[in-house]
């Protein structure tokens, strides 16, 4: 059976998560890690796969936000650090799970200088898994400084409702969805009118440092860089043993479900296969 690395989560760190929605943790990742996500980033962009969206592309100032989508099976650079990596041990640990599902990886690169902001929103919302054990850890290979940093509304991923879905695409980067017969928060001006309502989670981090959130705590913001600074983010998905495979009203973002009917799982079912590999809080993997 494969290994993971294994990086021990103080209780502490457990309970802040599950109380205010999120928490950084300095100095995960060694350099044999910075250097895979950065080989993985290089390959990804030459080799992108059919779910890439350059959310921004203008060609007059150059100002460019490349975002892709993958499995574990689309990048072997992804599927090491996803397998590998601590990553996997420190999500079964703050999820409570006996293991971790390495669900997919979503990739981020700012041309330098960029300063489209990512709209407020709630991961999970999006996807085809529903379950209170579901989180993404973010990590970036470049510096992020105070006032660039991601911005998360504390304790939002305890809320009754969830937020409405703005759009990210191609051309369409904001506003809200429409979607019938679901009831959704609308989006409150965080920045502005509402701003003190929410109370804001941000961290400046250094390469290594890793930012663990829950999969419906909203977030947003990051992203305004001054020129000649760019940034390379990675976020990992990890799912615990009590999320089920759903479809939703609005559609699934990534739509993962004809891959996973391939693999044997439908509706309902925990994900566990070959395209998600599962990784235990001592580190032991399972394919």
């Amino acid at each position: 059976m494969a290994q993971a690395e294994r990086f021990p989560v103080l209780q502490s760190d457990v309970d802040a998560f599950w109380r205010d929605g999120a928490v950084m943790l300095k100095s995960v990742l060694n350099d044999h890690w910075l250097k895979e996500l950065a080989d993985g980033v290089t390959s990804n962009m030459e080799q992108p796969t059919k779910r890439t969206v350059d959310w921004v592309n203008n060609k007059e100032t150059g100002e460019r936000l490349f975002h892709d989508q993958l499995t574990v099976q689309h990048n072997p650079h992804y599927e090491r650090y996803m397998t590998g990596s601590p990553l996997g041990s420190i999500a079964a640990q703050v999820m409570g799970s006996p293991t971790a599902l390495a669900f997919y990886v979503t990739v981020f690169v700012r041309s330098p200088g960029t300063r489209s902001r990512t709209p407020w929103h709630q991961d999970q919302s999006y996807w085809c898994a529903e379950g209170r054990q579901a989180l993404s850890i973010w990590t970036a290979l470049d510096s992020v400084a105070a006032g660039t940093e991601l911005e998360l509304v504390r304790g939002s991923h305890l809320w009754e409702r969830p937020l409405a879905q703005p759009h990210f695409g191609d051309g369409q980067l904001g506003g809200a969805m429409e979607v019938d017969g679901v009831e959704t928060m609308p989006i409150p001006d965080f920045a502005g009118a509402d701003a003190d309502k929410y109370e804001m989670m941000r961290w400046p981090m250094e390469p290594g440092d890793v930012l663990i959130f829950h999969g419906m705590t909203v977030h947003g913001g990051s992203g305004a860089l001054p020129q000649g600074v760019q940034r390379r983010s990675i976020s990992a998905q990890f799912l615990g043993e009590d999320v089920r495979v759903t479809d939703r009203p609005s559609g699934c973002n990534p739509d993962w479900l004809p891959e996973l009917a391939e693999n044997g799982i439908g509706l309902g079912d925990y994900p566990a296969c070959a395209m998600c590999p599962t990784i235990s809080a001592e580190g032991a993997v399972t394919a």
